[in-house]
């Protein structure tokens, strides 16, 4: 492994990995090849068959119309040598894809010992096959004259004899066929088992020499990717824009200082606040100044409020203080200290204000119950003319 010296664990991980995936990828699709071509054997021999099994059972069925003709007369006689006509035209087909046809309408290759086997006609098929329906055609053409029983007999006598001898002919080389798929398919079963002791090395080659130095790397790496994960703990729970906590961070902390506030007898304050007619910053100097004046905010929010008091930005200017230990009076007197010190200088060269709402409890209530209350505050100072605190106590 002296190529990967020098370069990040990141890489390294990924080429090993990738160079894992890809020996099994390449054991598990050559294993499914050989899957395939086994499954398409067995289909291949399974519509040889069928097609072989139809042309005997039309063989028969030619045999039986011409005697039930015989017997017949008039309409019955007509319809019977319509049936016969349609199965020999049948026959004739089958046969010509069998020995004739292309070698892909079989899905077969030129090369393919199968079809070999179906064009050699050492055992004589082609000339029983062209002497049964030369044979059935010349007694459907004298029974179509009026031929009688009598006079049919010895037809039907050579058309018995050729189809039996057409049978056992069909039934060798269907014989042949059935032993060349088995003997294929045992071939391909070899191979698959040889090819799964190759995976299973392969998979152990490559525990032993990829992964096991990748795992020791992963583990000397430890505390770096820890305290990475913690880094980054951090940023999901804080705002990008300003640095404060976001609302990921509130679900926790509410209910951490509610569970407090019970615990330990204490009240805790809620300050809701957002700056007033922000919109009009972001439309007349551009959401980047917006930005900025967000920023600066959030600072001064910090700087203001003890070190035990906690800012977070719920989303847009809208913010939250949590002010643990804190009652409502005092809670709405941080809030008025916030507001001066909003209004008493600009924000990023802009006179902006900001309006507050403010809230307490004892943690006898929901979280939800004092958000309500705190922002039905906010709502209210915004109300009665903005710049201004508003406090709502809990109702009784």
């Amino acid at each position: 492994m002296k190529v990967l010296a020098g370069i990040s664990l990141h890489t390294k991980l990924t080429l090993r990995y990738a160079l894992a995936l890809s020996l099994v990828a390449m054991l598990t699709l050559a294993s499914y090849a050989l899957m395939q071509n086994a499954v398409g054997t067995e289909v291949l021999g399974a519509k040889l068959l069928n097609v072989a099994g139809r042309q005997r059972m039309l063989c028969q069925r030619v045999e039986i119309l011409a005697m039930r003709a015989q017997r017949e007369a008039g309409t019955e006689r007509q319809a019977r040598l319509q049936e016969m006509d349609e199965a020999l035209k049948e026959l004739s087909e089958g046969h010509d894809l069998l020995v004739h046809g292309p070698a892909k309408d079989l899905g077969l290759d030129e090369d393919s010992p199968a079809l070999t086997l179906l064009r050699n006609d050492d055992d004589g098929a082609e000339g029983l096959f062209k002497g049964f329906v030369a044979e059935a055609m010349k007694l459907r053409q004298n029974l179509a004259k009026g031929q009688d029983w009598q006079t049919g007999v010895a037809s039907m006598q050579r058309i018995s004899h050729d189809g039996d001898a057409l049978l056992k002919a069909l039934d060798s080389r269907m014989s042949r066929l059935e032993r060349m798929g088995e003997s294929t398919l045992r071939s391909f079963s070899r191979l698959v088992v040889g090819l799964l002791g190759a995976a299973l090395a392969g998979l152990l080659l490559t525990g032993w020499a990829i992964l096991r130095p990748m795992v020791a790397e992963v583990v000397r790496d430890r505390e770096q990717l820890e305290s990475l994960n913690r880094s980054l703990e951090t940023q999901a729970g804080t705002d990008k824009l300003t640095g404060a906590y976001n609302r990921r961070t509130w679900d926790v902390e509410i209910q951490r200082e509610f569970s407090k506030a019970r615990r330990q007898g204490v009240r805790l304050s809620l300050v809701m606040t957002d700056l007033d007619l922000f919109k009009r910053v972001n439309d007349e100097h551009g959401h980047q100044r917006g930005d900025l004046v967000l920023q600066e905010f959030t600072q001064r929010l910090r700087q203001t409020v003890r070190a035990s008091d906690t800012v977070f930005r719920l989303g847009g200017e809208e913010f939250a203080v949590l002010l643990p230990g804190t009652d409502l009076e005092q809670g709405r007197l941080t809030a008025e200290k916030l507001r001066e010190g909003v209004a008493r200088s600009p924000l990023s060269g802009l006179a902006i204000t900001a309006s507050f709402g403010v809230a307490d409890t004892g943690g006898d209530e929901s979280p939800d119950e004092l958000f309500r209350r705190a922002d039905q505050a906010l709502y209210a100072a915004k109300a009665n003319g903005r710049d201004r605190v508003e406090i709502m106590k809990k109702e009784s």
